[in-house]
């Protein structure tokens, strides 16, 4: 039956639509749109391992792409990653043999922490039964702990080892090892760490890490700070194993941890700009210096005091573009992290203004460049592109450095000095213009003095 164009049964209803032939079975749409729905998105309030979001990608792809090794879930399985595949079996081999240890104990091990190490990444790993999913954390964690302790010690390194045997290998890894997408949970990693461990020359897996990365030359002073804290601190609660989520978090703490905050809310009802580049600076009367290495623990640790503005050296080459990328990142996607970092790349940014700002810090030894200073000048402001920055931690710096540029004075008086009496001939010249100058007016007053006195007497004489 048929009434206004709604066709019913005692089974369903079909909506009929004038001018077309299909028709709409809503108990059908009902029950496939039912069953489409969500009752909850996976998405754990732990998880700290993500995929990079289109919006910050696409601005860099390969920044996020690992080159030799897939490390986790995300990059599994992938062609040119799997010869190193073959170089973890033998890794966990090697591993298994030196130590005596069942491979038995390790699954057992991480069977028990797997749930939890699933939550740990931003996406569903169903794909991934749990025999993959353990042996993937096997593989992964055993690899890197074997590289890391062959790294510490020589003498495990066997002679035919693929990663050892070529000079560029081991740093290519440790770009790989430092990308969001390319991580294992960090308690993972410490749990084979136990279950391995040789307590008659192990250290802390934290302390093992922070000496590998320390060669390499970007990150070499702040994770020696960083150990030198730890070693220092035995007993400080912020530095808990448990709050270490991963490497690359490891990484980021070893960079922002003696961060002091210089947040000023006063700053954001400002109007001006965020901050003047470098010239512009140096021209009103900003000195900059290269801060000590023994001064400062972080490339953060930015200071302004007495006019002059202390910069902890920063090496800018091709992999400082990876790292910046993948820690700003990690901060965008994390909500239990603050926008340090972020931070960290607009002030730079506000600084290097244009490729003479960029040199002029090359030249006070502020910033190692390794690029040319046309593509180091727009290094960071490509980094924070479609961030959001909830809150900017270098406020108060700026307003200190904003008031002292607003004092003019400061700006003529410093370009006086640069112009006239930073070269001794210009100061030369500066003098004897000045006495020609003084002798033309004294002659012109003197002038002026006669020609009064003669009409004067002329005038005298008349009567």
């Amino acid at each position: 039956m048929a009434i206004n164009g709604i066709r019913s049964s005692s089974s369903h209803i079909s909506i009929v639509i004038e001018g077309d032939t299909d028709t709409t079975d809503v108990e059908a749409l009902h029950n496939r749109m039912m069953n489409n729905l969500c009752g909850d998105l996976h998405f754990s309030n732990i998880c700290c391992i993500f995929r990079v979001p289109q919006v910050l990608r696409r601005h860099n792809p390969k920044a996020y792409k690992p080159d030799v090794v897939s490390i986790g879930p995300f990059h599994r399985g992938r062609k040119p990653f799997q010869r190193m595949e073959n170089v973890k079996q033998w890794y966990l081999h090697n591993l298994l043999s030196r130590m005596n240890i069942s491979l038995k104990l390790l699954i057992e091990g991480i069977v028990r922490v797997e749930n939890r190490a699933r939550e740990f990444y931003s996406e569903p790993l169903d794909h991934l039964n749990q025999n993959s999913f353990v042996e993937m954390m096997i593989l992964d964690g055993c690899f890197l702990l074997e590289l890391f302790r062959k790294f510490r010690d020589k003498q495990h390194r066997h002679i035919s080892d693929p990663i050892f045997n070529m000079d560029c290998m081991f740093q290519y890894i440790c770009h790989d090892l430092l990308l969001l997408e390319n991580q294992i949970p960090w308690f993972v990693l410490n749990c084979l760490y136990t279950l391995t461990l040789d307590p008659k020359d192990d250290p802390s897996l934290r302390k093992l890490l922070l000496t590998v990365f320390s060669s390499h030359h970007q990150l070499a002073h702040n994770c020696r700070s960083y150990l030198r804290h730890l070693n220092n601190n035995v007993h400080d609660e912020d530095d808990d194993d448990d709050k270490i989520l991963h490497i690359l978090d490891l990484i980021r703490t070893s960079i922002v941890f003696p961060f002091k905050d210089q947040f000023d809310l006063s700053f954001y009802d400002s109007e001006t700009e965020l901050m003047h580049p470098a010239l512009t600076l140096s021209e009103a009367g900003v000195k900059f210096r290269r801060a000590s290495s023994t001064d400062t623990k972080s490339i953060m640790n930015i200071e302004f005091k007495d006019g002059t503005l202390a910069i902890p050296q920063l090496a800018i080459g091709e992999l400082t573009d990876s790292l910046f990328r993948n820690l700003i990142a990690f901060e965008q996607c994390y909500p239990g992290h603050s926008h340090k970092i972020t931070s960290y790349a607009v002030l730079m940014d506000n600084l290097i203004g244009s490729s003479k700002d960029m040199e002029f810090l090359c030249e006070k030894k502020i910033i190692d460049n390794w690029l040319s200073a046309e593509d180091a000048s727009k290094f960071f402001v490509k980094l924070y592109y479609d961030t959001v920055l909830n809150k900017f931690y270098y406020g108060g710096l700026c307003s200190k450095l904003n008031k002292h540029y607003d004092h003019k004075w400061k700006t003529w008086q410093e370009k006086f000095k640069r112009t006239y009496l930073s070269d001794p001939w210009k100061f030369i010249s500066l003098t004897a213009a000045f006495i020609l100058l003084l002798l033309t007016l004294l002659q012109t007053i003197y002038t002026v003095a006669q020609t009064c006195s003669s009409d004067k007497h002329h005038h005298y004489l008349c009567l």
